[in-house]
């Protein structure tokens, strides 16, 4: 049995709350959790009953180099309980679902070394946790491969997919991976994709029993290129159709939603056009993988999109990370609002002279958003998980 340590009020756990220099009186509340060393939330979700529960790691608490990180909120950011897991090496969770009987899907990797000359062992990992963030069951996955699950999708009564990449040992070479498990954590199938020298797959999307969409990104051997693709799968996983997206530099697919029209919007960031290093990047696809519309965003800097959402007005709202706005000259958390065309309504920054790194938006409604990451909490640029509650 796995070492866990739970922690039904983790006393050393050091929350702040206050406000950066770019905040504006829509800011609800935003705090941050951590210690003295790297901690982030890669994944939130809320509960009915208005909980906050995230997923991400820790580097501040538990027995490994980096540890997986569970942690329970109330509707003000109050932390109620917490879980870290992992006994060495580094370990992540990337991505959080409900069950159908009230449960939790968590999924990231346990027990890497991000080496590949190390002959690690390092493996996809999930796990069944109920709301007082007690493990119902944890397994590994992938065989003898290493394995690593960035996103996980619910699929009703029948389970969930997941995609990630999937590595052979002493291997610089990773193909993209996804995959169909039932609700107890059992393959219903699983596939790779093979596409350059290193392929991820960085979300899936569950199409309402047409099949599924994946995305991700492939990079050349020699690193100098990332090309973009999204493949449309089977229900039994097969590649239907699959568009890339190439260019001279690196595009980077990071998430893709349901758009307002039955189609499909991409977000990520490209080098390939716009206007500076890393632009953000925005594409619009039909049903059948068309292309209807593709737009930049940002400046002479590096700005990325991670994250989107639709609002119940049929707009989009973006999150991501910005070095061209904003009162500070590092990355600032971005938020913009886009028309269904992809017009720019508005665009807002955070974060001012404390450097955020932003994983993910959520929206309990459209009056009120969640956005989350890391922020820089010392001149080391040592970070604590943060959250901020505000109005659009």
């Amino acid at each position: 049995m796995l070492t866990l340590l739970l922690v039904i009020f983790f006393c050393g756990l050091n929350v702040y709350s206050g406000r950066t220099k770019e905040a504006s009186d829509n800011i609800l509340w935003q705090k941050t959790y951590g210690g003295g060393d790297e901690d982030v939330i890669q994944d939130l979700i809320i509960t009915n009953d208005d909980y906050l529960i995230t997923v991400g790691s820790s580097s501040s608490w538990g027995d490994a180099w980096q540890s997986i990180w569970v942690m329970k909120l109330d509707s003000q950011g109050n932390n109620i309980s917490n879980i870290f897991e992992g006994e060495k090496n580094y370990n992540l969770a990337n991505s959080i679902v409900f069950t159908e009987d009230g449960n939790f899907i968590v999924a990231g990797e346990r027990n890497w070394l991000h080496c590949s000359s190390c002959n690690e062992q390092g493996r996809a990992w999930i796990a069944k946790i109920n709301p007082d963030l007690h493990i119902i069951w944890e397994k590994y996955l992938g065989d003898d491969k290493n394995n690593s699950i960035e996103h996980i999708f619910p699929v009703g009564h029948q389970g969930f997919v997941l995609s990630g990449l999937t590595q052979k040992s002493k291997n610089d070479k990773f193909n993209a991976w996804f995959a169909f498990l039932d609700w107890e954590g059992k393959y219903l199938w699983s596939k790779e994709f093979d596409n350059l020298f290193q392929d991820k797959a960085t979300c899936i999307l569950y199409l309402e029993e047409k099949g599924f969409l994946v995305a991700g990104h492939s990079q050349s051997s020699y690193m100098d290129k990332s090309d973009a693709w999204i493949l449309k799968l089977t229900m039994d996983g097969n590649i239907e159709w699959e568009k890339h997206f190439i260019g001279s530099g690196i595009n980077v697919i990071n998430r893709i939603i349901s758009s307002v029209d039955s189609g499909i919007l991409a977000v990520g960031y490209t080098s390939s056009k716009g206007a500076g290093w890393q632009d953000a990047w925005v594409i619009q696809l039909d049903k059948d993988g068309n292309l209807e519309w593709e737009k930049t965003f940002g400046g002479d800097k590096k700005d990325i999109i991670v994250s989107a959402i639709k609002t119940d007005k049929n707009k989009y709202l973006l999150a991501g990370n910005t070095s061209s706005s904003g009162k500070g000259k590092i990355s600032n958390a971005w938020v913009i609002q886009l028309d269904k065309d992809g017009n720019l309504e508005w665009e807002k920054t955070f974060g001012g002279d404390k450097q955020i790194i932003t994983t993910g938006i959520i929206s309990r409604d459209d009056k009120s958003i969640f956005l989350f990451g890391k922020i820089q909490v010392s001149d080391k640029e040592e970070y604590n998980g943060w959250i901020m509650n505000f109005r659009p």
